[in-house]
């Protein structure tokens, strides 16, 4: 419940810490979002329903066969793969004339356009396969095709800028797969009557052969067949279908000529051919007017003469053709009668009597004409059949919901988009939050540097100033012991002195006093939290073993010429006390630093002078205070780090970086002794001391 207690007070401390980043990042995304979202065109979906049927149907039969929901299924999903294929856009192109006007929804290239913005070319036009292809593609981007579920619904959806034309291309794509599907069952059936149609002229040819075998078997064996009882009555029947046979094909000659004639208007030749009194008449009647016509042609008498034969020849033709019908009836029952005697003769020929051999042969002819005759009835039948279903076909799908043209548009959805923009800002925002929180940006509170260390933080020091510019921070621990500052410092003395209280160091304890990188205060707080042990009663010494740069004597106010750097140059062979100044307002000693090393000052640090020097401040003081360089720009302090009883580590409040400060951290802990403290302050902190002198402001006595 604890761990709880603490995570959920960790995020609402990361929340509460970085709620301006969070803010900034929330308006600033959600405003680039906002933009680019209603600077989006508006798009309008239309959606036509199609119902597809898969039983099989047939008007002529009148009912239906149905088939099982696998193949069922199976057909539906066939029939939406048809509905996306090309032939179908291509019809709705076609249809729509969706290639010219204003109809055209063939654009220009990207850099086609651009190009001719910059006036660097003219526009390229695409060809006409090009147009073809943009124009498929375009289409084909704008109508989704799906199933509903498992039913027989098929949903065609079409986007557009314009909700009318979505809703007119949705109802053109479903009527274009309509008219596909109902011109492919026409196609199959009318290719079924040109097989049909071939295989009846195979059966007249097979029923002729059938006849012409039978017949010839018959006039091969016509005198055998005569010599039989009953052979006169074959005999006669024989004559009189020569004698037909001989009619019809005079018959059949004549009305071939007639009708040649008459396609030639040889009139002459009509007259002659038919040998008609009435013909002959009528062709006498315009010889006499054409011999009263000759060399007088335009007079009025001429003209009415040729009026007249005009007329003359009229009535010839529809003599003629009177008598061409006759001559078609006479050769149709002639063709009758030859039917009947042929059927006649050969009931005849079964009758007599005939060898077993003969007879075999004559049934097989018979039965071979017989099936040829019921298999061409068959094919004339089912011709007839798909001739009629051709006509009567129906589609198997049909469009139980139209499209219609949309009130409001599909996409964007600005309240659903804007929700989502915003939902992302929030979420990027507590995400930047986090990474600056730990990875990226400084500290803002002792939670959160004790959270990422996982060390203890032994106070925050807030930024406090002075009446006087010339004046030390540090002077307040003296100047102004109840402000805020010096409580701080008082705070992490006593947190020192609970972390040293099992140290079993003999003499004085040495308290180094780091940074990671510069500027961070730590020789503000070292100063004070002298002056603090000093004002406490404890004899204290403060060192500047900040050798690259010290800066302790700055805030004394004072220019000494000599200071820490030449006595360890010089192997401690100058007198220390030259080195020694007193605290002007405290009890403190101080070893100050005179000017900055050029050289590598690592090499004193680890040298004897130093040891000597540590162990007498030991021996001679309780309270040892180090100020050492920042660790990251050199590695000075972490050599002291190795004689030190405790090591204060100062971060400066949201401006260390936190991986230079882990870096330092690590740094440390692998540096100092096992037994030694190491805790973190958080300086120069803007927020707390306006919130601790609300809560806490009758406790406080300020500096000003």
């Amino acid at each position: 419940m604890e761990e709880n207690t603490f995570d959920l007070r960790a995020i609402l401390g990361l929340l509460r810490r970085r709620l301006r980043l969070i803010l900034v990042t929330v308006i600033v995304v959600t405003a680039v979002a906002g933009f680019v979202i209603f600077s989006l065109a508006p798009v309008y979906t239309s959606s036509a329903l199609i119902l597809v049927d898969p039983s099989r149907k047939n008007i002529l039969a009148g009912d239906a066969q149905t088939g099982n929901s696998a193949a069922d299924s199976a057909r539906i999903d066939s029939e939406v793969e048809i509905l996306r294929s090309d032939n179908v856009l291509l019809k709705v192109i076609e249809a729509e004339n969706l290639l010219s006007g204003d109809n055209n929804i063939v654009q220009l290239s990207m850099m086609s356009r651009l190009m001719a913005f910059l006036r660097l070319a003219d526009p390229e036009l695409p060809s006409a396969e090009q147009a073809l292809s943009q124009a498929l593609n375009s289409l084909r981007n704008a109508i989704t095709v799906q199933r509903r579920g498992l039913t027989y619904l098929i949903s065609v959806q079409v986007r557009s800028g314009d909700p009318q034309r979505a809703a007119v291309l949705a109802n053109a794509t479903a009527e274009a797969y309509i008219q596909a599907q109902l011109a492919s069952k026409v196609d199959s059936t009318l290719s079924a009557r040109d097989l049909i149609q071939a295989r009846i002229s195979d059966a007249q040819a097979s029923i002729a052969a059938s006849e012409g075998a039978f017949d010839d078997f018959i006039e091969s064996n016509i005198k055998e067949l005569e010599s039989t009882p009953g052979g006169s009555q074959i005999a006669q029947i024989r004559r009189q279908l020569d004698q037909l046979q001989q009619l019809r094909d005079r018959n059949d000659r004549l009305a071939q000529s007639v009708q040649s004639d008459l396609a030639e208007n040889d009139w002459d030749s009509l007259v002659t051919s038919l040998s008609s009194s009435a013909l002959s008449e009528l062709g006498r009647q315009r010889e006499e007017l054409l011999a009263q016509i000759e060399g007088g042609a335009d007079s009025p008498t001429g003209i009415d003469l040729n009026a007249a034969v005009a007329d003359l020849e009229t009535r010839i033709r529809e003599t003629a053709s009177a008598e061409a019908n006759n001559l078609e009836q006479s050769i149709a029952a002639s063709q009758s009668e030859e039917t009947d005697l042929r059927r006649e003769l050969r009931t005849a020929v079964l009758s007599s009597n005939l060898s077993a051999d003969t007879l075999t042969q004559i049934y097989s002819l018979q039965q071979n004409a017989e099936l040829a005759r019921q298999q061409y009835q068959t094919l004339l039948s089912r011709l007839q059949d798909v001739e009629t279903q051709a006509d009567l076909q129906v589609a198997d799908s049909r469009i139980v919901s139209p499209a219609l043209a949309p009130l409001s548009p599909s996409f964007p959805n600005r309240t659903l988009l804007l929700g989502a923009a915003l939902i992302a800002a929030l979420g990027l925002g507590v995400g930047l939050a986090f990474l600056y929180e730990n990875f990226i940006g400084g500290f803002l509170s002792e939670a959160q540097l004790s959270s990422v260390l996982r060390t203890r933080v032994a106070t925050a020091i807030p930024r406090q100033r002075t009446k006087n510019e010339r004046e030390s921070i540090a002077d307040l621990m003296i100047n102004s012991p109840l402000s805020v500052f010096p409580e701080s410092v008082r705070r992490l003395r006593a947190t020192l002195e609970q972390g040293l209280r099992h140290n079993k160091s003999p003499g004085g304890k040495v308290i180094m006093i780091t940074s990671s990188v510069p500027n961070e205060g730590k020789t503000t707080l070292a100063l004070a939290l002298a002056r603090s042990y000093a004002a406490s009663g404890h004899s204290t010494i403060l060192i500047d073993c900040d050798l690259r740069k010290p800066s302790v004597h700055r805030h004394l106010g004072v220019e000494p010429s000599a200071g820490l750097l030449d006595y360890l140059s010089s192997g401690g062979s100058d007198n220390l006390s030259s080195f020694i100044a007193r605290d002007p307002i405290s009890s403190a000693t101080i070893i100050v630093g005179a000017r900055r090393s050029d050289l590598p000052t690592d090499q004193l640090l680890t040298g004897p002078s130093f040891e000597r020097l540590i162990k007498a401040a030991r021996t001679t003081f309780d309270v040892v205070i180090v100020d050492t360089p920042p660790i990251r720009p050199v590695v000075d302090g972490l050599y002291v780090a190795a004689s030190s009883d405790a090591v204060v580590m100062v971060v400066r409040w949201a401006s260390t970086s936190q991986q230079d400060v882990k870096a330092t951290y690590s740094s440390l802990m692998q540096s100092k002794r096992p037994d030694a403290e190491l805790v973190t302050v958080l300086s120069q902190q803007e927020e707390n001391q306006g919130a601790y002198m609300r809560k806490y402001g009758d406790y406080y006595l300020t500096n000003d």
